[in-house]
């Protein structure tokens, strides 16, 4: 394990950022192909974790304050995620399938990670945009309510979660963008560092990966 931690040290942005582009090509591919597509949701979870390790190899500065945010980041929306599963109030009525890997209160334990990192991903991007400076968090938010909408027919297909009656509610965009605001609102007040090359390089190539796969994944 530390040959592979001190490997990853010594890798750049640029071919991090490769990876990523040759990884989720990939991705498209296995899951288009009908053999290989039961595989591929398989490793599901390892792609969330990846996601979550190359964007913490590269943040800096790594220290206490970063990382009690980001903690108290993945603890607060997997508790909003597990409250939505489980009442229904929230999100609207829907329920996680087993893509995702190991649960807790019937909600996988990796959408915390999920949350962190597309958080992190859009909040890099709009603060390199200067007519979007001061309005992150909502600028942010919207950006993510754009990708959810793209990731909802593949994670249904997929089996990481399914909605009622296989109807995303309107309902579910709106708490996406008030967890979203909250989120990023966070990131901004404590003055949260983001890394933007690999993280905004994370968001855009997982936005097209789900934009690809909504329109021709059986």
């Amino acid at each position: 394990m530390s040959i592979i931690i001190n490997y990853c040290k010594k890798l750049t942005e640029t071919e991090v950022k490769r990876f990523l582009i040759i990884y989720y090509a990939v991705g498209i591919a296995g899951f288009l192909i009908p053999v290989t597509r039961p595989f591929f949701e398989v490793l599901i979870p390892f792609s969330v974790a990846l996601n979550l390790f190359l964007l913490l190899l590269f943040h800096k500065p790594f220290d206490f304050r970063h990382i009690v945010v980001f903690v108290i980041v993945f603890l607060f929306t997997f508790l909003v995620e597990a409250i939505g599963t489980k009442t229904g109030l929230l999100f609207g009525s829907y329920f996680y399938g087993g893509s995702l890997g190991f649960k807790i209160l019937e909600t996988p334990l990796l959408i915390g990670a999920n949350w962190l990192v597309l958080a992190y991903g859009a909040t890099a991007i709009v603060r390199s945009v200067e007519a979007l400076k001061k309005w992150v968090p909502f600028s942010a938010a919207a950006l993510m309510v754009v990708f959810d909408y793209f990731l909802e027919p593949v994670a249904m297909k997929t089996g990481m979660w399914s909605w009622a009656w296989n109807k995303v509610p309107v309902q579910n965009y709106l708490m996406w963008f008030f967890v979203a605001v909250i989120v990023v609102g966070v990131f901004e007040l404590m003055n949260i560092k983001t890394n933007k090359p690999v993280a905004a390089r994370l968001f855009w190539v997982q936005l097209l990966f789900f934009a690809i796969l909504r329109f021709v994944l059986p």
